[in-house]
């Protein structure tokens, strides 16, 4: 029984000593960090804004802040010609004023019914026809309403 303990312990030994180690690196050794190539960034030229290739300005809505609710009036932008409903989303998406963006790009509307704390918001009008369609607007929108409505931009209304 010895022996066979004795020749295990040998086979394990030799097995031990039988496999090569790869020596570690020592930190003196070690080689800086690889260098990867810079890719310069692209110049722009001299002339701002770019020629225009054809395609209509970006659409973009807002709504001039603060709104208050003793304004009586909303005012905001959007792409010029743009139909636009206000409605009130804490309020059951209420309406409060259908408008049409002007050709400088800014509306007025009334605001009414509306208390501190509630959220106002304008959506593009798909019900009046428009130079603009859904799938022109819809990468713009910050929310779709369940009824499919196109939420353009929204703001509190400050007391």
């Amino acid at each position: 029984m010895h022996r066979f303990i004795i020749g295990l312990l040998c086979l394990v030994v030799i097995s031990g000593c039988g496999t090569t180690t790869t020596p570690e690196p020592s930190p003196t050794a070690q080689a800086a960090y690889p260098v990867y190539p810079v890719q310069p960034l692209p110049t722009l030229s001299a002339s701002y804004p770019a020629p225009e290739s054809g395609n209509q300005p970006q659409p973009m809505f807002y709504i001039a802040e603060p709104v208050r609710v003793s304004d009586g009036q909303i005012r905001g932008g959007g792409p010029p010609q743009a139909p636009i409903r206000v409605i009130n989303l804490s309020r059951g998406n209420a309406l409060i004023a259908e408008t049409v963006v002007g050709a400088d790009g800014q509306f007025t509307a009334p605001l009414r019914d509306v208390a501190a704390g509630d959220s106002v918001a304008i959506i593009f009008n798909e019900q009046v026809s428009s130079a603009f369609t859904r799938e022109q607007l819809q990468p713009f929108s910050i929310q779709v309403l369940p009824s499919g409505e196109l939420v353009m931009s929204s703001v509190v209304v400050s007391p």
